[in-house]
């Protein structure tokens, strides 16, 4: 429960960081997951970002069989 609040804080902290640079999709993306619980990623720019964010705060991926989209869950 202690590691899905940390993560909540820090996509929030990255939510509020990517808005004020301008990175208005992939901030988005991260609001999706926080209302959500759960986000589908493609192999776009903003999306790839977002990926690399998620990976790096360790949130658990799940990989679909074609290698294209990637689910991401608090």
């Amino acid at each position: 429960m202690l590691k899905k609040n940390i993560r909540k804080y820090k996509i929030v902290e990255r939510h509020m960081e990517w808005v004020k640079s301008g990175n208005y999709i992939a901030a988005r993306n991260l609001l999706w997951l926080l209302r959500k619980g759960y986000i589908k990623l493609g192999l776009g720019g903003p999306d790839w970002e977002t990926e690399i964010f998620l990976e790096s705060i360790d949130c658990p991926a799940f990989y679909g069989r074609n290698g294209y989209a990637a689910t991401f869950r608090i």
